[in-house]
C-alpha cells in the first residue's frame, strides 16, 4: 500500500460503518467523498466535517465541484476514499461502479487501491441505528496505476469505463 503520494481508496459500500472500518485499517489520512444530504443530518454533519469529508452533489446533473476538490487533494499528494456504487447497497451485493474515481486517477496520476469490506451489513444493516455483534473483515488488493493525462478527450471515455470495470472486478474478487 502506498504510504505517500496521491491515492484513491475504492471500496464496496454495505453499511454506514464502512468508512470507520476503512479509516481504522488504512494508515493514511483519508478524505472521504460523501453524499451531500448526509451533511444535513445533525451530529453526523459535525463528524463529516471533522474528518474533512467532501460533500458530493449529483454529478450526473453536472455538479463536479466535489471532483474538483478531490483532484486538488490528490494533486497535493493526498488520499481520498470513495464508494463508486454511489451509496449503500440495500442488499449488501456489489452494484455497478460509477466512473468518477477513474477520471480522478487519470487526471491526478493517483494509484487506485481496491478494498473490500465484509460483514458490516450484518453488524449494522440499512435502517438500523445500533450495531449488533459480528465479524467485520477488510481485504486490501494490490494498487492499480492508470497513468496520468492532463486532458481527457472523448476517446478516453471508453478507457475510463474499462478502468472502472477492472477495479470493480478487483473489489468483487476480494469479497470472495
Amino acid at each position: 500500500m502506498p504510504k505517500e503520494g496521491p491515492l484513491i481508496v475504492v471500496s464496496n459500500h454495505q453499511s454506514i460503518l464502512d468508512p470507520l472500518v476503512i479509516m481504522a485499517y488504512i494508515p493514511r489520512k483519508l478524505r472521504f467523498l460523501a453524499a451531500a444530504y448526509l451533511f444535513k443530518i445533525p451530529g453526523l454533519n459535525i463528524l463529516l466535517r471533522l474528518y474533512g469529508a467532501i460533500p458530493v452533489n449529483d454529478t450526473e446533473r453536472g455538479d463536479i465541484s466535489s471532483l474538483k476538490k478531490a483532484l486538488r487533494i490528490l494533486k497535493g499528494g493526498g488520499a481520498v476514499a470513495l464508494f463508486p456504487e454511489g451509496g449503500v447497497s440495500p442488499d449488501g451485493k456489489l452494484r455497478p461502479f460509477k466512473q468518477g474515481f477513474a477520471y480522478l486517477a487519470l487526471k491526478s496520476g493517483a494509484a487506485v487501491l481496491p478494498v473490500a469490506v465484509k460483514g458490516t451489513t450484518d453488524v449494522l444493516p440499512v435502517g438500523r441505528y445500533f450495531p449488533k455483534r459480528g465479524r467485520i473483515e477488510l481485504k486490501v488488493g494490490e494498487p492499480i496505476s492508470v497513468g496520468k493525462k492532463d486532458r481527457i478527450s472523448s476517446a478516453d471515455e471508453e478507457w475510463l469505463g474499462e478502468v472502472s470495470k477492472m477495479v470493480e472486478e478487483s473489489v468483487r474478487a476480494l469479497l470472495f
